[in-house]
């Protein structure tokens, strides 16, 4: 599959028009029309997972994180050290949403005992 980085892009900076205009939904579609075609930088991914933490969806923050990590991998591999503190923000990221995670399921099971 060829990347087409224009609208790559495009898509980003539609999405941003969405979000700032509310509409949340049609943003969500287009960032995650690029984390499928794995985009080379960080916007998509920002984001998605700013998006799904307010909507307190941590499933999807974290698979979004996770797929960041993946893609900022790669980045540094390709010795693009720019990549580098953008992939230990990611990571850092991906802790506390796990960490998060687990505190909401234990705040859960304590309700109900």
């Amino acid at each position: 599959m060829e990347i087409n980085e224009n609208l790559q892009a495009e898509r980003n900076s539609k999405g941003a028009e969405f979000e700032k205009n509310g509409n949340l939904e049609k943003a969500i579609e287009l960032y995650e029309e690029n984390v499928a075609e794995s985009f080379k930088g960080n916007h998509p991914y920002d984001r998605l997972a700013t998006i799904y933490k307010n909507q307190l969806d941590l499933e999807n923050e974290i698979r979004i994180l996770e797929k960041a990590i993946v893609v900022y991998e790669e980045i540094t591999i390709e010795d693009r050290l720019e990549g580098l503190p953008k992939l230990f923000r990611f990571k850092n990221r991906l802790e506390k949403a796990i960490e998060t995670k687990k505190q909401l399921a234990k705040q859960k099971k304590a309700k109900l005992k």
